[in-house]
């Protein structure tokens, strides 16, 4: 299993986001693609979904135009921020130990770079869909629903030693249509996904073509990953 991390000094924040909101401005001014349109990386290279704002534009919005899409916007965020992708590798197919050893490989970054962290992670939060007007009982079942799936990645934080922890509060969740850094992350996570399934074509058999989009897209912040890393992944055994 693998986590992917957009890593993003605090006094860097807007600069990150005001450089991926540049590339949001300039997919709508090509493809029509508003800025509210989520960024779902599998909808996005598979084909599915309708993302501009007329049915003409979303006629024209083929492969082509889908993979243009996530280079424009890996690449503008690439070449105006200041920022790290790492993405984390481990064998254990149990979400909340994947995520322990995430949060681990976090706590040693933290302390060699004598920082703090806090973490957001692509979840729900208790919200409907956008423009959804919620009430009972739908409102305390989503809010139930949100609170039962990140107790397991909360319990990895408040397990953490607090004399010496890097990471601060509790884990967040960010609801990915309504969070655009975390529509950025999945972006990244979908591209180092795929180029690992071309490096390592023994490992994912049988599972069909890795996308070309995806990956030329994710090669647009080699200059972001870290050193010694096999194409921005750390693989932790």
């Amino acid at each position: 299993m693998t986590l992917t991390g957009l890593l993003v000094e605090d006094a860097r924040w807007a600069e990150v986001l005001n450089a991926w909101l540049e590339g949001r401005r300039r997919i709508h001014r090509e493809f029509g693609v508003p800025k509210t349109a989520e960024l779902h990386a599998a909808t996005l290279y598979k084909g599915r979904g309708q993302y501009c704002e007329t049915s003409a534009q979303n006629a024209r919005f083929g492969t082509a135009k889908r993979a243009a899409t996530g280079r424009i916007m890996l690449s503008t965020l690439s070449k105006n921020a200041t920022f790290d992708v790492f993405r984390v590798g481990v064998t254990d197919v149990s979400k909340p130990i994947s995520y322990a050893r995430f949060v681990a490989w976090l706590e040693d970054w933290a302390e060699r770079a004598d920082s703090q962290l806090m973490v957001m992670y692509d979840g729900q939060q208790g919200l409907g869909r956008p423009g959804e007007q919620l009430g009972p009982p739908r409102d305390r079942e989503l809010w139930e629903t949100a609170i039962r799936d990140a107790t397991p990645y909360r319990e990895v934080h408040r397990s953490l030693d607090i004399g010496q922890r890097r990471i601060i509060e509790d884990v967040m969740m960010q609801d990915s249509r309504y969070s655009q850094l975390i529509q950025a992350a999945d972006l990244i996570a979908y591209g180092a996904y795929q180029k690992h399934r071309q490096e390592h074509p023994e490992i994912w058999r049988d599972i069909g073509t890795p996308s070309s989009g995806a990956i030329a897209a994710y090669l647009q912040l080699a200059g972001h990953w870290p050193s010694a890393s096999d194409y921005g992944v750390h693989w932790l055994g």
